[in-house]
């Protein structure tokens, strides 16, 4: 994983340049095979992070909550500015709005990041992808009241871990920011067009 200072990651940059694509493509008529593929990149960058980024992540995640304090740091908001530029590179006019503020599930993200860095993050992002892949197929067209808990699992805690981990992300390194930015508005948007 590529940190200020060291030089680029060509194949964070890479992945980032196939989610990208990947999450413009879920609005396309093959939605649900582009899920499929953006659950794929997702994995390859989960094994990327794990190959150094998670151990990084949970340094400057520690160090944080030693200078901050730990409600400071269960409280970090992205840049807005920031956001919305890297919305526009993943093909949407304004940035996502963001979810809820829970407190419980930001306590709990940020213990599995301290403890194993981001990739599970992104490892389940990629696990609910593939689920929501029949239902892009499909078109999304069912209504939310018809659909059934297996196509249409609540990936409400997922999504906000994964906003948790995107947010944190931007602050420790903004390079790596836009990857996992790509897995949270890739599947935000899959959960959105499947219905759910």
């Amino acid at each position: 994983m590529a940190t200020p200072g060291r030089g680029p990651d060509l194949v964070h940059d890479e992945l980032v340049r196939q989610m990208k694509h990947g999450v413009r493509a879920l609005r396309g008529p093959r939605g649900g095979e582009a899920a499929k593929r953006l659950a794929a990149t997702t994995r390859v960058l989960a094994a990327h992070q794990q190959a150094g980024g998670d151990a990084e992540l949970r340094r400057r995640l520690q160090a944080a909550v030693r200078r901050d304090g730990r409600e400071a740091v269960l409280r970090a908001e992205a840049n807005p500015r920031m956001l919305a530029a890297e919305a526009r590179e993943f093909g949407f006019d304004l940035p996502p709005i963001a979810e809820p503020f829970d407190r419980k599930a930001r306590e709990r993200a940020l213990d599995t990041m301290l403890k194993q860095g981001a990739s599970p993050a992104l490892l389940a992002a990629a696990d609910a992808l593939e689920r929501l892949a029949p239902a892009l197929e499909r078109g999304g067209v069912t209504t939310v009241a018809a659909r059934d808990a297996e196509a249409c699992p609540n990936l409400n805690a997922q999504l906000l871990f994964l906003e948790f981990v995107a947010i944190t992300s931007c602050f420790w390194n903004p390079i790596a920011c836009a990857g996992f930015q790509g897995a949270y508005w890739g599947l935000k948007l899959s959960i959105y067009l499947a219905g759910c």
